[in-house]
């Protein structure tokens, strides 16, 4: 398992509305969100829009990041 570094931890207090919030997302914003699920997690996950995914996806980031906390 992965550990989120301090660049992750930055980007999810600058960005919290991402994570906790259900809105549209900008490519770059997936971006992110799946490249710090897959080094939190030492997944694979592929960028996607899909809904479902996503919300497991933020869910799992913020509850590392409370961690860090």
């Amino acid at each position: 398992m992965g550990m989120m570094t301090q660049e992750h931890i930055q980007y999810v207090r600058d960005n919290m509305l991402l994570f906790t919030t259900s809105r549209r997302y900008l490519p770059e914003e997936l971006t992110q969100i799946y490249a710090i699920y897959n080094a939190i997690t030492n997944e694979r996950k592929k960028t996607t829009s899909c809904g479902r995914c996503l919300e497991a996806v933020k869910k799992r980031i913020i509850l590392e990041y409370n961690k860090t906390l």
